[in-house]
């Protein structure tokens, strides 16, 4: 299938054992879905230490490659500045460590590319791709054995019992899984180039499994982003007209027919129908629609200097107890848009900076295949859910994020390196 040293050659020239074990380390970090978070931070910190050791071992310059990664860094220098002037602030001190590692993965992780020379970003993907895998069959196989998808019960009121068992299972909230699942489904049909046909059949078949996975947790984002997904391929394929219609027709008679078929995503778009005749308190959608108008109400009368961070939810609880939603202000429930969260924190200004980063960062991954499934689910998600509030969205962000950004980074450094030599050459 994939030899060892496919995956452990990163460069074209031998690896020593401190290159050997970092990569390791790396490769290692990405299978974060399966680890508890004390774990996840021991291997990052274990990286850490030994690629400075290996860069002071052989120091070279890399203060071109960490100002470019700055833009990693730049939204979240707020948050260093609050917990700073705020005198250790518990809830302050608390929402800076959640994005610590912005502040020290943008300066080792382009080291450790310019040190080992990494370019096989598709080994990390895979083994981020079969966590995801293993982590739902344990899932799926827990939810059987406890009889959970039989019960009906567990598809009332938006399928509640249903999703909160996968989180509780998974350790995964339902939507995080799902945009994991799905950006997992993508990067395995993108397997790597030295990958034989068996290999590439058990990635479709286990993409396949995470698709099905994905529509019986019913996320509703993800679905849509599905379906964008879906167009996107379609629009890229090279296939003949006909075909692209077959495949169309096909996937809408599927999607008709799950809706019917599968409990608790025929519940979740009934939640749609029950919105429209009566709101209740207990319907997501109108429970959505509550958060949101409470979120731009908070962000337009702090649109300038923000709430800061250890203010924004008492903010949004007391607008919560104003339209009489108690059960919101009791369950401190966050904006669910990373945009709007930024904006409430910190004003309007946070909110532009964060936008040109965004725009920087996609625009160096886009290159990769993989990149532009990434970009369109991140942009997507961010509308419907904090992803960066919770330890899990950030290590999701941000490794996959820093690894496409770097390797291409690191790819156009030596395309200009090979350039100079044939300039230096010709002359």
């Amino acid at each position: 299938m994939i030899k060892l040293t496919a995956i452990l050659r990163v460069t074209d020239r031998k690896l020593n054992k401190l290159d050997f074990l970092i990569t390791l380390l790396f490769i290692l970090l990405f299978a974060f879905p399966l680890f508890p978070f004390h774990f996840t931070n021991s291997i990052f910190m274990l990286l850490s230490i030994f690629t400075l050791i290996a860069y002071f071992i052989k120091p070279f310059n890399v203060i071109k490659v960490i100002l470019l990664n700055l833009v990693f860094v730049i939204p979240f220098v707020p948050y260093l500045v609050e917990f700073c002037i705020s005198n250790t602030n518990y809830i302050a001190r608390f929402e800076f460590e959640k994005k610590l590692f912005f502040f020290t993965a943008p300066l080792i992780i382009p080291i450790f590319i310019r040190i080992t020379g990494f370019k096989n970003y598709k080994i990390a993907l895979m083994v981020f791709s079969f966590s995801m895998v293993l982590l739902t069959i344990y899932t799926v196989i827990y939810l059987f054995i406890n009889n959970i998808p039989f019960s009906p019960k567990a598809y009332e009121n938006g399928s509640y019992i249903f999703r909160d068992y996968f989180e509780h299972i998974s350790g995964l909230h339902p939507t995080y899984y799902s945009i994991f699942a799905l950006l997992a489904s993508c990067f395995l049909l993108h397997p790597p180039s030295f990958a034989n046909n068996i290999f590439k059949l058990i990635c479709k078949i286990l993409a396949g499994i995470l698709f099905i996975s994905i529509i019986f947790v019913a996320s509703k984002i993800a679905l849509f982003t599905l379906v964008i997904f879906i167009l996107m391929w379609i629009i890229r394929s090279k296939s003949s007209f006909i075909k692209k219609f077959i495949f169309i027709f096909l996937a809408l008679f599927l999607v008709l027919i799950s809706s019917i078929l599968v409990p608790s995503l025929k519940n979740r778009l009934g939640e749609i129908i029950s919105f429209k005749k009566k709101q209740l308190y207990n319907n997501t959608i109108f429970q959505r629609n509550i958060i949101i108008d409470c979120s731009l109400e908070v962000f337009s009368e702090n649109i300038l200097t923000g709430t800061g961070s250890e203010n924004f939810q008492q903010k949004l609880n007391d607008c919560y107890i104003v339209k009489g939603w108690h059960e919101g202000a009791s369950q401190n429930f966050n904006p669910h848009n990373q945009y709007l969260l930024l904006g409430i924190n910190y004003g309007i200004m946070e909110l532009i900076f964060f936008g040109i980063c965004l725009f920087l960062i996609f625009r160096n991954i886009y290159t990769f295949p993989e990149g532009k499934y990434f970009m369109v689910a991140i942009i997507f998600f961010f509308f419907t859910e904090s992803i960066l509030e919770r330890q899990m969205g950030v290590y999701f962000f941000g490794l996959i994020s820093l690894l496409l950004y770097n390797v291409n980074l690191e790819s156009n450094f030596l395309l200009n390196l090979v350039k100079l030599k044939i300039k230096h050459l010709n002359n």
